[in-house]
């Protein structure tokens, strides 16, 4: 029996990936997130005009709680970088946006984000036309 036991120890010791030591150190290309979604981003502003406050909420919510920018502005060609705590699961996510010296109604949001395969977002405006527009990989 002291056999057995010690015999299906040492296999266990053997094929454990406890016991395998990784050829290279942890880095975000081998950490995943506990749930299996990465809702992190990069915001980039290509808009001319600075940002004054970034909010996000998962898209069922009826509040947009904080800025979650992290800076007092993100200035036009600049980008920030939108972390999430990792026990977060949802996948939907909308997104709205304040500029620097402007009033609510030029405020602009998007709808329906699945950050869960959005890496970055990328804010455009045409002065011509009036319009503002999100790009997201």
């Amino acid at each position: 029996m002291k056999v057995f036991l010690y015999f299906s120890l040492m296999m266990t010791a053997l094929f454990s990936t406890a016991f395998i030591q990784a050829d290279k150190p942890a880095t975000t290309e081998y950490c995943i997130n506990v749930n299996g979604i990465n809702l992190d981003f990069t915001l980039i502003n290509q808009t001319g005009y600075d940002i004054a406050s970034i909010y996000v909420a998962p898209t069922a919510e009826r509040e947009w709680g904080e800025d979650i920018m992290g800076k007092d502005l993100l200035l036009d060609n600049e980008s920030v970088e939108i972390s999430f705590d990792g026990s977060e699961t949802t996948r939907k996510w909308d997104m709205y946006v304040t500029w620097e010296g402007y009033e609510s109604d030029e405020d602009r949001f998007w709808i329906g984000l699945d950050l869960s395969t959005i890496s970055e977002i990328t804010l455009y405006y045409d002065a011509k036309s009036g319009k503002t527009w999100a790009e997201t990989k």
